[in-house]
C-alpha cells in the first residue's frame, strides 16, 4: 500500500512538472507572438500580462486553503482607462522577479503604500505614492493597528499580510463624468476635440481621462449603498460590535429616511461619509464621536447637517432629529413610549373591530336570524313599495358618493407610493417605486396626493357645516335651541355618547347573550366608527407629513426631535390606517355575503334589502314613519 502511494505521488508530480513545461513553453510563443501587436495595444499592458489573464477561466484550486484562486483581470479595464490603476503596470504592484517567469513564483502581498510609476502619454512615468494616507489613517480612529487586530464573527475577511486597504477598498473604477457634466454625453465623440487641440501634440495629456479623473472625485466614489455596504462589513459584524462595544449602526442607518432612500435607489441621499466626514474633508481622517474636530461631534453634527449638500435652508435644531434611532434599545425616551402607544392603539382599535368582523361572518355562515328579521324586511319592502320611499331609503347622497370615491383614488394613492417608502428593504418596494419611475417621482406622486386628501378634508368640513348650523338652530327639548356643541353629537357620522352601549348590546348579540340585536339608524356604529377614524387619521398623517415635507422649513420652530415624533406617527398611522381599511373595511363593504361583489350604496345610493333590515332598521322605521306606513300590516292591505 505505501508503495502504491509513492509511486502514485511520484507520478502525480511528475505530471505537474510536464504541464509547468508546458505552460512555459506556450507562454514563451505567446510572448513572442505578442511583440508582432501594434505599440498601441502594448501601452495598457507593456509586460504583456492580459494575454493570459484577460480569460475568465484562469484559475487554480488551493487544497491548502481549500478554495479557488481565480486569476482572471478584466481587460476592459485598461483599454477603456476605467479607472485610476489602469495607468499602471501590473508590475508596478507585483514584484516584476517574482511574475517574470510563466507559471509564477509565489507572489507576495501588494503594498499599497509603496511607490507607483504612473504611464502618462509618450510612456513618461510620474512617481505616485499612498504613503500618506497610512500616516492619514494612524491619526484616525480606524488605525492601522486597530484594523490588522479586527476578529470577524464568521473568520478572518483577508489573508495573513494582505493589505488593511481592502476592507474598505476594492478596484476603483470612475464614476459616470455625466452625474458631473450632464451636457457631455451630447457631445459624443466630439466632446474632447477642443482640448486635444493643444493636449494632443504641444502638451501631451490625455483630457478624457483627466476629466473622469476629475469628474469621479467631485462625486461620492460608490453610490449610498454600497458605502453602507463597505461600512456593514464591519460595523454589522456581532463580533467586531462585541469586541469594540458598538451598536449596529448600520441597521438603525437604513431603518432611517436617509437609509431608505438608499434601499430604493436614491443616489443623492446622504450615505455614511456625509455625516461622519465634513464636507471637503479626507475620509481616512475620520475622528471618534468624542474628538472636537468630529463632524459627528455634538458640536459639529449641525453643520453636517446644514451643508449646501443636504439640508442648507435648516435650523441647527434640525440635528436633534436622530439617524440611529433604534426604538428596541431606545426605551423610556418620548420617540418609544409614543411608539409603543401607536401599538396599543391598533391593538385596541383593530382588536375588537377584528373580533366583531369575524362573529358577524360567523352569524351568516351558521344561519342565525333573530326573531324581528322578517318583520323588518318586510317593512322595507312596504317603504321600497311607497312612491317616495326608494328615494328617502338612500343613505349616501349623490356629494357624498363623489367624496367617498375621490377619498377612495386618494387613500389608493397614498397606500401604493407610501408603503414602498416605509418598507424600502423589501424586493417589492424597489420594483414598486421603480415601475413608477424612481423615488423622485414616487415622492412627488405622495407628496400632492396628501396636499389633494387634506384639501379635500378641508372640503368635507365645508360641506358638513350648513347641516351642523341646521341642527344647532332646532328647538331643544327643554326649551332653547341645540347650540353648535349638543348640534355635533346629533350630526349623522359622529357617535353620540348614548349610542355607545348599542355596541356593547351588538358584541352580546353576537356571541349568543341577546336574542335580538340592537337597532340603528341611517349609520350604524360602526360605520361611525369608521368615518371618525378617518376623520382623525387624515388630520394626524396630513400634520405629520407637512412636518416631514418641510422639514428645513420647520425646524426652525420646531426641534429635530418632533421631526422623531412626527415619522414614528405617520408611520404607525399609516400601518393602521391600511389595516383598517384593507382588512375590515374591504370585508364590511365588498366580501360581506350581504353586499358582495361591492356594495351598491356606494354607486347608487341604494342599501341593500337584507343590509338595511339587519342594520339599520331604525332608520326604516324612521322613514316608514315619515311616510305614513305603520308596519307589515300595510304589506297584508296592499
Amino acid at each position: 500500500m505505501g508503495n502504491g502511494q509513492e509511486r502514485h505521488g511520484k507520478n502525480e508530480r511528475l505530471g505537474w512538472r510536464a504541464t509547468l513545461t508546458a505552460v512555459r513553453a506556450a507562454a514563451l510563443i505567446l510572448a513572442g507572438l505578442a511583440t508582432l501587436t501594434p505599440a498601441a495595444s502594448l501601452a495598457a499592458d507593456p509586460d504583456n500580462c492580459l494575454f493570459c489573464h484577460e480569460f475568465r477561466g484562469l484559475s487554480r484550486y488551493d487544497r491548502e486553503a481549500g478554495g479557488v484562486h481565480v486569476y482572471f483581470v478584466d481587460p476592459d479595464y485598461f483599454h477603456d482607462l476605467a479607472g485610476p490603476h489602469a495607468r499602471l503596470d501590473c508590475t508596478a504592484c507585483h514584484p516584476r522577479e517574482e511574475v517574470a517567469v510563466v507559471p509564477h513564483f509565489p507572489v507576495s502581498r501588494v503594498n499599497c503604500t509603496q511607490v507607483c510609476h504612473l504611464s502618462e502619454p509618450g510612456r513618461q512615468e510620474r512617481r505616485f505614492s499612498h504613503s500618506n494616507v497610512a500616516a492619514m489613517l494612524d491619526a484616525s480612529v480606524h488605525t492601522r493597528e486597530m484594523l490588522s487586530q479586527i476578529q470577524f464573527a464568521g473568520g478572518p475577511l483577508l489573508e495573513p499580510q494582505q493589505s488593511v486597504c481592502l476592507y474598505c477598498h476594492d478596484e476603483p473604477v470612475f464614476r459616470d463624468p455625466a452625474n458631473v457634466f450632464p451636457a457631455l454625453p451630447a457631445l459624443g465623440s466630439r466632446a474632447f476635440d477642443r482640448c486635444d487641440v493643444c493636449h494632443r501634440a504641444q502638451i501631451p495629456v490625455d483630457a478624457e481621462y483627466y476629466l473622469r479623473h476629475v469628474a469621479s472625485r467631485l462625486q461620492p466614489a460608490r453610490p449610498p449603498l454600497a458605502q453602507t455596504q463597505v461600512c456593514a462589513v464591519c460595523h454589522s459584524d456581532p463580533e467586531v460590535r462585541r469586541t469594540h462595544d458598538l451598536t449596529d449602526a448600520v441597521a438603525s442607518f437604513l431603518r432611517s429616511f436617509h437609509g431608505k432612500a438608499a434601499l430604493l435607489g436614491d443616489h443623492s441621499t446622504a450615505n455614511c461619509l456625509d455625516c461622519h466626514v465634513a464636507a471637503g474633508e479626507n475620509a481616512h481622517l475620520m475622528l471618534g464621536r468624542a474628538d472636537p474636530r468630529s463632524s459627528v461631534n455634538p458640536a459639529n453634527v449641525a453643520s453636517a447637517c446644514r451643508s449646501t449638500a443636504c439640508h442648507p435652508g435648516a435650523d441647527p435644531q434640525l440635528a436633534a432629529a436622530s439617524v440611529h434611532l433604534d426604538l428596541p434599545t431606545a426605551r423610556g425616551t418620548l420617540e418609544f413610549l409614543i411608539a409603543a402607544a401607536f401599538i396599543l392603539l391598533t391593538i385596541g382599535t383593530f382588536g375588537p373591530s377584528l373580533l366583531l368582523c369575524v362573529l358577524e361572518l360567523f352569524q351568516i355562515v351558521i344561519g342565525r336570524h333573530h326573531e324581528g328579521r322578517r318583520e323588518a324586511q318586510a317593512l322595507v319592502g312596504a317603504v321600497l313599495a311607497h312612491p317616495a320611499g326608494r328615494r328617502r331609503l338612500v343613505r349616501i347622497t349623490v356629494s357624498q358618493r363623489y367624496q367617498h370615491w375621490i377619498l377612495v383614488l386618494l387613500f389608493a394613492t397614498l397606500a401604493i407610493t407610501g408603503f414602498p417608502m416605509k418598507f424600502a428593504d423589501r424586493t417589492w418596494a424597489r420594483s414598486l417605486v421603480d415601475s413608477l419611475g424612481g423615488l423622485h417621482v414616487t415622492r412627488t406622486i405622495h407628496h400632492w396626493a396628501g396636499v389633494a386628501l387634506m384639501l379635500g378634508f378641508l372640503a368635507h368640513l365645508v360641506y358638513a357645516f350648513p347641516a351642523l348650523l341646521r341642527i344647532a338652530r332646532r328647538p331643544a327639548p327643554g326649551g332653547g335651541r341645540v347650540g353648535l356643541l349638543r348640534g355635533v353629537w346629533q350630526l349623522p357620522m359622529v357617535i353620540a355618547p348614548w349610542e355607545l352601549p348599542k355596541a356593547i348590546q351588538q358584541l352580546a348579540y353576537l356571541v349568543g347573550l341577546r336574542r335580538e340585536p340592537p337597532t340603528f339608524g341611517r349609520f350604524s356604529v360602526k360605520e361611525k366608527f369608521e368615518y371618525i377614524g378617518v376623520f382623525w387619521g387624515t388630520t394626524l398623517l396630513g400634520v405629520t407629513g407637512l412636518l416631514l415635507w418641510g422639514q428645513q422649513f420647520f425646524s426652525h420652530y420646531f426641534s429635530g426631535r418632533v421631526l422623531n415624533i412626527a415619522l414614528i406617527a405617520h408611520t404607525y398611522e399609516a400601518f393602521l390606517a391600511i389595516i383598517h381599511v384593507g382588512i375590515l373595511h374591504i370585508v364590511n363593504v365588498v366580501f360581506s355575503p350581504h353586499v358582495f361583489p361591492l356594495s351598491m350604496a356606494t354607486i347608487t345610493g341604494a342599501t341593500p334589502v337584507t343590509e338595511l333590515a339587519d342594520a339599520h332598521s331604525e332608520f326604516v322605521q324612521d322613514v316608514a314613519r315619515d311616510l305614513g306606513i305603520r308596519g307589515p300590516e300595510d304589506v297584508s292591505r296592499g
